[in-house]
């Protein structure tokens, strides 16, 4: 059985990520209003929207090697894609036409030096629906089917025009080139960036992070991956050319015609908490994040792949807007999970020191990656077929109200002709250090961010420590921890609001993610390298939203599994409701306003993002000194 997992404890595998008790709120109970004839959209119901799994061959990205010496421009333009060979071709925002965009490699200390033009024009080639509630609350299974039929359309997605800021997730360089979500340019415009990529060999993706369309420009196609190397990899034998392949897993809709074929226009629908009727452009309603019924595999659906009885590694990222996967390889012969098919050898920011054996079940959360090497070797003449699991479900099941209504991802067709088997290295990195809670400088700066529901959508809660005779009330949170009580101020809830997490370029902190009421939350700090050094549980039932702060404290309980896939360097981790995560880790070298978020883009669209400015050390003190001396002018605390 594998080791007590983390999404087993979530309760949220799969597709649930953004499900089953969602905002904790009973508005989204399914509603039977009758909406004005002029918003309802025509269609079927389109429950014959069917597409044949494993017809296609994997889309394998072009690669791009850009010069250390020259700008490369890479252009943000309109293509025509087919995402199926039963679809028509697809209108898609992309990089370089590509979806994904071009595999840019890069050597660990070689600058590059990236134009990103946009030359996109016309409105975003989207469709976005509110749906009403399908099934238990909050009715994922609404999301289930394609089409829009006796849905309301969403006027604000439909008049979007193109503003684009690229940001290379996961690697570090200075604010300006991150891609700041508002900080983004318009057709004809270009963000010149330096990428120093002075971080070790790993795997980043560069996607779009323009506020508040973030969600819809990378469903719209602007994401890729990104991949660093170094001397330490290249000595390690890993499987390489030919047998190294990126896989970026997203989920997709689309609308239907009047005879409910698929026709392959790209389509978002949102559970709304209220009747279609009562939504008006003005206010977005209390809705659960995207979720759609299909898989994608680097831009096709259900793809298959030929390989032959050898070791392949497979980069894996979850470019989803809001969908958790949990991976199991599945023996097509038997019906039945093969047992530590894959292996570990890295996470988001590169390499373990050992692999891990995955026994049955991978889990990525959207932006968490995974460096996985599957040995064919014992499989030839066999097919695989990687699936999405909900936990405690046979694999390969289907679980219609977690909206896994097709589980399959992929086929792995596996060549007659036996090889020998692979034998990984036993040591990957010698650099790698496990991070302990014991072993973090107990004067190590520590944040915090709290997550829950407010009006029936989901904010987080920026945090600041304050004496503990702080008088309780709106923005006052106390939280009793292992080493005692906290109590802290609420100083941000929206990416507007005041400035308020200053750091030092370089510097050690530690983040403490409280999760109580809501989904679980994939929390991204750009620029820091961090590792989970401890999760616990949480009594968040002092937590009154009423007052704006907890009338008791909230208690932090016994502590909770960290899954192999956790195990590494990180700038995702995964913060389930009533549960405590502390991460502990380094900002890179650089400076300038950048950001903290969940990376449900829904969620950070819609205001689950604050600002991080990070200074030099000499500047960061100035700064301390001229924030004290504005206290004592005004008498109000900074």
């Amino acid at each position: 059985m594998e080791p007590k997992s983390r999404r087993a404890f979530l309760g949220m595998t799969g597709a649930a990520a953004a499900g089953v008790s969602l905002y904790g709120v009973s508005t989204m109970a399914a509603h039977n209003a009758t909406v004005p004839e002029a918003q309802v959209m025509t269609g079927t119901g389109a429950n014959n929207g069917t597409l044949t799994p494993f017809k296609d061959a994997l889309r394998i990205p072009p690669v791009l090697r850009p010069h250390t010496s020259v700008i490369t421009e890479i252009t943000s333009v309109m293509t025509q894609v087919r995402l199926h060979s039963e679809l028509p071709p697809t209108p898609m925002w992309t990089y370089q036409g590509h979806y994904p965009g071009p595999t840019i490699e890069a050597r660990k200390g070689k600058k590059i030096r990236v134009a990103w033009t946009n030359r996109l024009n016309g409105t975003i080639p989207v469709k976005g629906v509110w749906c009403v509630p399908v099934g238990a609350a909050p009715g994922l299974e609404a999301y289930n089917t394609p089409g829009s039929a006796g849905t309301r359309l969403r006027n604000e997605v439909a008049n979007l025009t193109a503003w684009t800021s690229t940001h290379l997730h996961g690697n570090h360089q200075h604010a300006v080139s991150d891609g700041g979500t508002d900080i983004g340019v318009t057709p004809g415009g270009s963000q010149l960036a330096d990428y120093p990529n002075q971080m070790a060999a790993a795997q980043y993706f560069y996607h779009d992070h323009a506020m508040p369309v973030t969600a819809l420009n990378v469903y719209a196609g602007l994401v890729g991956q990104y991949i660093v190397r170094d001397t330490e990899e290249d000595r390690l034998g890993l499987p390489k050319g030919k047998y190294e392949i990126p896989l970026a897993l997203s989920d997709v809709n689309f609308e239907t015609d009047v005879n409910g074929r698929l026709t392959g226009e790209l389509l978002v629908k949102r559970v709304s908490g209220l009747p279609l009727d009562q939504i008006t452009d003005e206010a977005i309603p209390p809705s659960v994040a995207f979720l759609g019924p299909y898989t994608m595999v680097n831009g096709v659906v259900w793809p298959h792949l030929d390989v032959e009885a050898h070791a392949y590694r497979f980069r894996i990222v979850n470019t989803a807007l809001a969908r958790t996967y949990r991976l199991v390889v599945v023996d097509e012969a038997t019906g039945k999970p093969v047992p530590n098919a894959m292996k570990l050898v890295g996470t988001d920011l590169g390499l373990l020191d050992h692999p891990r054996a995955i026994e049955e079940g991978l889990s990525l959360s959207p932006a968490e990656r995974a460096d996985v090497v599957i040995d064919f070797a014992a499989f030839h003449g066999r097919r695989l077929t990687l699936v999405n699991t909900v936990a405690g479900v046979p694999a390969g099941t289907p679980v219609p109200p977690a909206a896994v209504a097709y589980p399959q991802i992929m086929q792995f067709r596996v060549a007659t002709r036996a090889a020998a088997a692979y034998r990984l290295p036993t040591i990957l990195s010698a650099s790698f250090r496990r991070l302990t809670l014991d072993a973090v400088p107990q004067n190590t700066p520590e944040r915090f961010a709290l997550t829950t529901v407010v009006s029936g959508m989901p904010v987080m809660w920026e945090l600041k420590e304050v004496p503990d005779d702080s008088q309780l009330g709106n923005g006052i949170v106390q939280i009793r921890m292992p080493t005692g009580l906290r109590t802290l101020r609420r100083t941000g809830a929206m990416f507007e609001d005041t400035t308020a997490f200053f750091a030092a370029s370089g510097s050690w902190e530690k983040w403490h993610f409280i999760g109580t009421a809501g989904p679980p939350h994939p929390m991204h700090i750009h620029q820091m390298n961090f590792q989970i050094v401890d999760r616990r549980s949480v009594d968040a039932s002092g937590l009154d939203l009423t007052i704006g702060g907890t009338r008791t404290p909230i208690t932090v309980g016994s502590p909770l599994p960290v899954a192999p896939e956790e195990t590494g360097w990180k700038d995702t981790i995964t913060v389930a409701p009533n549960s405590l995560v502390t991460v502990a880790g380094r900002y890179g070298d650089f400076a300038g306003r950048f950001m903290y978020h969940c990376h449900l883009l829904d969620h950070e669209d819609e205001g689950m993002m604050r600002p991080l400015v990070i200074l030099p050390q000499s500047a960061l003190e100035l700064h301390h000194r001229m924030a004290g001396m504005h206290a004592g002018m005004t008498g109000h605390q900074h």
